[in-house]
């Protein structure tokens, strides 16, 4: 038995006696604002007053208490494997004193709140047996430090889906954090009405105004889905979480906040380290998947489950996500299916987490050319991508030739492009000729495309080519990997069977 189970029943038989001290000594329910968010794209806020009889603790703190918890408390600081160490404190006359000296009476005030959340659940002075197991259930955590698992939600930008897209976890990542933690579900989804609310809630300035008769302009809130993760966390105890992250006597607690309900903010390296990195593959993903597009991603959202969720007001959102990447050009219309962006997902995505690989230069280089601002260095950092790829393992020949006669034996056949060998290899050979006029004679890649005179370069302007290159590499480097899913062969493997492809006339990957 857990002693969230073994003190179930104390708690509620002392959580009822408490609250019918407050429905006996208390009038009128305070109320607390909530922020809605109406219209769509540039959406307006509009406030709505809600009961939260919890307010009124605060408004007379001790007033209705005779003592409800104090045995419970004592229990269950006995059950807990350390015991406060007391702090000394100095006021502002300089008078000493102790704070903090006993844990039960830390665990007694958080017993307290829980009752005042409790009544947040009901909604009103009256126990609510319903109200009690709910918070009971959510809230109630006298063991551990954290919730076992939280959901986030992420804005996509540039990017829309017709219907929820479910991808894959199964994802290793480089960052070293407090775990283990994983994610138990990754989706693309669309915002709930009480998602929304949430957020406008959340994003409201602290002077907002509350009585305004007409709604509120507020923000660009155009954004239609949201990546939607949630997180599985390592149930870390209170005293484990405090020992790692302070120090000291195995035994003893500092003066720390010590409470039975659950804490959604100590996961900053998750918020720091391992969304960052899901935004970032999810990106590359994205990028390899539609390459004329630039999809971005806004400010997350940490979702709790409380009692706003509980009554259908709205969602709890407990704090900010900063994985923000700002959206270029085009939208992504996403779909799902046998050939749809979840197989997509699941095919490609491993590739794309920033583990080493010899895929790593190039993959950096693919992404440059989203964020430079000149046509020629978008160009030029496409050449050096192709250079670690198709001219991987070349010596002593052209490197105009060879790249064209790589490529168009890579491509030729595989469904990634709709062209014929002849075209790849001359548009290829074409880029790598830009390429000698921007570096060896400065010009612009306006002027290199007219100079090198090649003819499937000259319907291009110079953004156009830029565009064209970046998708053309992202094919090259998605049959590199696919020879490496299916056939297991490196970069160097499969351009030593392309140049025998180009003796023989024919490719077929492997032995």
């Amino acid at each position: 038995m857990t002693l969230k189970s073994d003190v179930h029943d104390d708690v509620k038989s002392a959580c009822r006696d408490y609250i019918s001290s407050i429905k006996q000594g208390e009038d009128e329910i305070p109320t607390d604002t909530v922020f809605k968010l109406t219209g769509s794209g540039v959406r307006f806020r509009e406030t709505t007053e809600i009961n939260r009889p919890s307010l009124a603790l605060r408004r007379n703190p001790g007033e209705h208490y005779s003592g409800e918890f104090e045995s419970i408390a004592e229990h269950i600081a006995d059950e807990l494997p350390f015991e406060m160490v007391p702090e000394v404190d100095i006021d502002g006359e300089g008078n000493q004193f102790v704070v903090n000296e006993e844990l039960s009476g830390k665990i007694e005030d958080s017993l307290r709140g829980f009752a005042g959340l409790v009544l947040d659940y009901a909604s009103s002075f009256d126990f609510d047996d319903a109200a009690f197991e709910a918070a009971y259930d959510r809230q109630f955590e006298p063991d551990y430090a954290d919730r076992e698992k939280y959901e986030i939600l992420v804005p996509l930008r540039g990017g829309r889906a017709g219907s929820d897209i479910t991808l894959g976890t199964g994802l290793q990542f480089d960052s070293q954090f407090d775990g283990p933690y994983n994610f138990s579900n990754i989706e693309i989804t669309d915002v709930s009405d009480a998602e929304w609310n949430g957020i406008a809630t959340f994003d409201a300035p602290f002077d907002a105004p509350t009585n305004t008769q007409l709604p509120e302009p507020t923000q660009d809130y155009s954004y239609s889905n949201v990546l939607r993760v949630t997180i599985k966390r390592r149930r870390k105890n209170v005293r484990e979480y405090i020992l790692n992250n302070r120090g000291g006597d195995p035994s003893k607690l500092d003066a720390e906040s010590v409470s039975v309900l659950t804490v959604d903010n100590l996961s900053s390296k998750i918020h720091d380290h391992l969304m960052r990195e899901l935004v970032d593959t999810l990106e590359r993903t994205l990028h390899h998947y539609k390459p004329r597009c630039d999809p971005g991603f806004g400010t997350g959202y940490i979702l709790s489950p409380s009692w706003l969720a509980y009554r259908g007001i709205a969602v709890d959102i407990v704090d900010e996500v900063n994985v923000e990447r700002e959206a270029g050009h085009g939208e992504i219309v996403l779909d799902d299916g046998q050939k749809g962006f979840s197989a997509f997902w699941d095919r490609y995505s491993s590739y794309f987490t920033g583990q080493d690989s010899h895929y790593d230069k190039p993959l950096v280089r693919f992404e440059e050319m989203f964020h430079k601002r000149r046509d020629e260095d978008a160009i030029l950092d496409c050449l050096i991508a192709l250079e670690g790829t198709l001219l991987r393992g070349t010596q002593g020949s052209s490197y105009t030739f060879r790249i064209g006669l790589r490529g168009s034996f890579l491509l030729d056949g595989s469904n990634r492009l709709s062209w014929n060998r002849e075209k790849i290899r001359d548009f290829l050979s074409g880029l790598y000729a830009v390429r000698g006029e921007i570096v060896h004679q400065d010009r612009s890649l306006a002027d290199a495309i007219d100079e090198v005179n090649n003819s499937e370069l000259d319907n291009y302007s110079a953004s156009a080519l830029a565009e064209e290159a970046r998708v053309v590499f992202a094919k090259i480097l998605l049959r590199y990997i696919d020879h490496d899913i299916d056939h297991g062969l490196s970069i160097n493997e499969v351009n030593q069977d392309l140049d025998q492809a180009a003796l023989d006339a024919s490719y077929s990957p492997g032995p």
